[in-house]
């Protein structure tokens, strides 16, 4: 489920920023072009009824403004984008879903873009093992 909304974020920034380096991994120093960095900031789960859950999983976007002549209104015009086109995400299932309390801050010369997104799962019930059907070797 994680990967799977991880995934969704991605191939929209990718329609978004055809041109951009986008990756969940850390770029590092001596990169000379604007990259987005996407990962899980934090994940809960809480039981709703039976075997049906409410999951919130937090993401982040780190948008790297590198070499632009105007950095803080590159900046601005991404988290404008961010905001209007990371409301809704389409996982590869076909499911589409929104994301909330989005906003955006800068930290250092990046943006630093949160979104989250909830779902409702359903579990399936494992058979539990009765003590009547436990056998001692």
């Amino acid at each position: 489920m994680y990967n799977e909304i991880m995934d969704g974020v991605i191939k929209r920034l990718k329609e978004l920023f055809p041109d951009a380096r986008i990756d969940t991994n850390p770029f590092g120093e001596g990169i000379s072009e604007p990259y987005f960095e996407v990962g899980l900031l934090e994940a809960s789960e809480k039981p709703v009824n039976g075997q049906r859950y409410f999951r919130s999983i937090s993401m982040y976007v780190t948008y790297n403004c590198q070499n632009s002549e105007q950095p803080s209104r590159d900046r601005n015009l991404v988290l404008d984008v961010l905001m209007d086109k990371l409301e809704y995400i389409t996982l590869e299932n076909g499911s589409l879903i929104r994301g909330s309390s989005r906003k955006g801050k800068r930290e250092g010369e990046a943006l630093n873009f949160l979104v989250d997104y909830q779902v409702y799962i359903i579990k399936n019930g494992e058979s539990e093992e009765f003590m009547e059907d436990i056998k001692l070797k």
